[in-house]
Formats: structure tokens, sequence, C-alpha cells
């Protein structure tokens, strides 16, 4: 692989497009950042080049609520990907639009793109391109979208935000749900339905488990996706 070579064409793609550009070897480390994500974004550049910092370092900046869609969909992107022959996983570029924060600490729309670029000898990406722009639309700030495109044909392959859900929560799950997201602890939950503290804490249990998240904010705001909170 000649990474010389890829480093030469972000640089120009990010010159001339004026766009925050990066390479990142795959589920590992950032390989080229481009400038511009410090001036557009305030991150710090040099520290992405620190080989400990985390490949998703920059995904910590997307609003929560985007986030939980973005991740949902990357876990379903990899089975995507690997359902497809290995002659074929490079073909795909994926596009987001989600609100992440800038310098000023406010939340603005971008356009991020990512391509593999490089596989291994038996077809996991290795190394993964990607793009992102401020959108020319920032007054939909409440919608993250997304496509999917085969770069060969152009076509856009169909890719729902999120999967059909057989999440079945209990009505009193939904009751327990619903009291959380309005602040109550589970001592206050408890006195309000008249159930003991461990039945509470085996309901929130449950639900955490159901709906595969690991807190109890990213539970409330899966639900609030689904319309289970309405």
């Amino acid at each position: 692989m000649n990474l010389e070579k890829y480093k030469l064409y972000v640089e120009l793609l990010s010159r001339v497009n004026n766009s925050c550009v990066f390479l990142i070897e795959y589920n590992n480390r950032f390989l080229y950042t481009s400038p511009n994500f410090n001036t557009f974004f305030g991150y710090d550049i040099e520290k992405l080049k620190d080989p400990s910092i985390e490949h998703n370092y920059l995904e910590k900046y997307i609003h929560p609520d985007d986030f939980l869609i973005f991740s949902t969909i990357q876990k379903r992107l990899l089975g995507f990907y690997y359902s497809q022959p290995i002659e074929c996983r490079k073909d795909y570029k994926h596009i987001f639009e989600f609100r992440i924060l800038n310098a000023k600490k406010e939340y603005v729309r971008v356009i991020s793109q990512h391509q593999v670029l490089e596989i291994d000898e038996i077809g996991n990406p290795f190394l993964v391109l990607g793009v992102v722009d401020l959108s020319p639309d920032q007054k939909d700030m409440d919608e993250i979208k997304f496509r999917l495109v085969n770069n060969k044909t152009g076509e856009m392959t169909p890719f729902p935000l999120t999967e059909e859900t057989n999440i079945k929560l209990t009505k009193r799950e939904v009751e327990i749900l619903k009291l959380v997201n309005k602040g109550m602890f589970s001592k206050e939950i408890s006195d309000s339905l008249s159930i003991s503290v461990h039945t509470v804490n085996n309901h929130r249990q449950n639900i955490l488990q159901k709906m595969n998240t690991d807190n109890v904010v990213e539970a409330i705001n899966y639900a609030r996706k689904l319309g289970l909170l309405d």
C-alpha cells in the first residue's frame, strides 16, 4: 500500500475543496488529519497524532441524539459490508448528515463521507478515508440523514435509518421509562407506583437489555426515536 500517495491525494482534496479530511487505519489510529479541523471545529490536531488516541475521537463531539442513530447505523453497516463479496467491499461510500460541536461550542450540521480505500488479505477494511464539510442546510437541525452509495454505479442502496424493531417493552417498563425521563429516581418511582425499589431496578435493567443500550440516557433517547414515550 502506497500510503504517501494517499496522503498527497487527501492533502490536495483538503486544499481544493476546503474540506476537513482524514485517513484512518480502521479501528486503529489517525494517519492524517487536515489542519482545517482545528479552524472549523477547534479540535486538537496534534492530539490526533498521538497513537494512544482512539480512532473514534471525533465521534464524541456528535450531538447525543444524532450519535445514538449514528452508532446504530455504523454497527449495521458492518453487517452489510461483510455480506458483500470481497471484491466489492471498496465500492461503497456512506454519507451522514448530523450535528457536531464547532470551535464556538455550537452545534452545526455537517456532511460526513466515509469510504474504505484498502482492505487486508481476508477482506477486512484497513484504510478509511473521511471527508467532512459544513452542510449548506443549517436550518434542518433535528434530523440525522444517511445515504449509502455505490461508487461504481452511482446507485443508492436502500438503507433505512432504523431497522424494523421487535423491541417490546411491557406496559410497566414503558411507565417506568417515562418516569425516569421526567427525572425521577428509583425510590421516587417505587413510591409513585407502590412497588419496591428492587422491582424498579429490575425493570430498569430489563429495559437496558431489551434495547441493547449501555445506560438509561441512551435508552430514553432510543425510546423517543421509536415513539415509545409519546
